[in-house]
């Protein structure tokens, strides 16, 4: 997860670690600068901007040392992919003006999809004391400090935004992962839960959610959080992965079922391991479903239910050689009485097959 872009609103503007020295006196800018300016910048809103340039550059030939047109330019080159640039623009923009809050949010934002932490977190630092209400700062922060795992520092940061602000689903995410990272599994579950209350669209804060509750064997919960995630994101292979994980562990962990199956290999007849092998099939446990059918067989090979489920199991794998040995199985020792539709199903499979 990476700290969220800031809006293009108004004027942004990205700054640097200069020493203090390089801060220079500024005249106050051109009036057509600040028209510029303003035009600058509401190009930028609308994401011209080849156009918001050409108003920046304009504006600069009235005013060169005005800082929010060179934070500008950082944007444009920053959302353009110039990140060279961007990074030049900025630390232009606060050689002007020291103080320049978004132009040091930037630059943090810049550094941090670097991977540059150290950088990041010096620059979002200086936005803090320019602003220290600021939250976007802080949480950027905070997310640095866990990356450069100073996570005492960022839990800190990350508790104070929640005091501000208790419906921050993102900070709730990030102190999530700071607590699975250090095995409280219980706390993480309690923050990745209120984060996907208040984002349920997020299919990565479902997937983390799952995750810890497999490790608090929550099963049937992780197996609803990673649905969850296959919903949002049906490419998700990790979720995928682990739903079926997940469900097949809910499943045979489950109080009602285990005593079922415990009755049933009790039991030890071919009926009750039949009746087993369809539970098997309703939790969708193929490979435990196709294991107790051949327990079944070699029990009693003339149960023709079983030889029947055997079928399904490879006819759906499109393993044809093995269906086909079941199916005819199944109607040397099935008759069409007792089974009319399973015995016109597989006289027809057998049927195509010749084909």
């Amino acid at each position: 997860m990476r700290p969220s872009r800031l809006a293009l609103a108004t004027a942004l503007s990205l700054i640097s670690t200069l020493p203090l020295a390089a801060c220079v006196t500024t005249p106050p800018p051109h009036e057509r600068a600040l028209i510029n300016n303003e035009l600058c910048a509401q190009e930028l809103s609308k994401g011209e901007l080849v156009r918001a340039e050409t108003y920046c550059d304009l504006g600069l030939e009235f005013s060169p040392q005005y800082a929010d047109l060179w934070a500008n330019k950082g944007i444009i080159a920053m959302y353009s992919g110039r990140k060279d640039d961007a990074k030049k623009h900025f630390i232009k923009a606060l050689r002007y003006n020291q103080e320049h809050l978004q132009a040091y949010q930037n630059l943090g934002i810049i550094y941090t999809e670097e991977g540059a932490y150290g950088k990041a977190h010096d620059n979002l630092r200086r936005a803090l004391k320019v602003n220290p209400d600021n939250m976007e700062t802080r949480y950027s922060l905070a997310f640095v400090l866990m990356k450069m795992k100073r996570t005492t520092e960022a839990k800190k940061e990350l508790r104070t935004l929640l005091a501000v602000n208790p419906g921050l689903s993102d900070a709730h995410h990030t102190l999530g992962i700071i607590a699975y990272s250090e095995n409280e599994f219980d706390q993480a579950v309690e923050h990745l839960t209120q984060a996907v209350q208040l984002t349920p669209d997020a299919p990565h804060k479902w997937h983390d959610l799952g995750t810890a509750l497999m490790e608090l064997s929550r099963f049937a919960e992780a197996r609803e959080a990673f649905a969850n995630c296959t919903r949002l994101e049906p490419s998700n292979s990790s979720c995928i992965n682990n739903l079926s994980l997940a469900q097949r562990k809910a499943a045979l962990t489950d109080a009602a079922f285990k005593e079922l199956k415990d009755t049933q290999q009790a039991e030890n007849s071919a009926p009750a391991l039949y009746m087993l092998a369809r539970q098997y099939r309703e939790k969708g446990l193929l490979a435990e479903e196709e294991g107790t059918y051949r327990k079944c067989v070699k029990l009693d090979g003339k149960f023709a239910p079983c030889h029947y489920g055997l079928f399904q199991i490879f006819s759906e794998a499109h393993k044809r050689e093995h269906a086909e040995v079941a199916c005819k199985n199944f109607l040397k020792y099935g008759t069409s009485e007792e089974f009319p539709t399973e015995y016109q199903t597989c006289e027809k499979y057998l049927s195509d097959a010749t084909f």
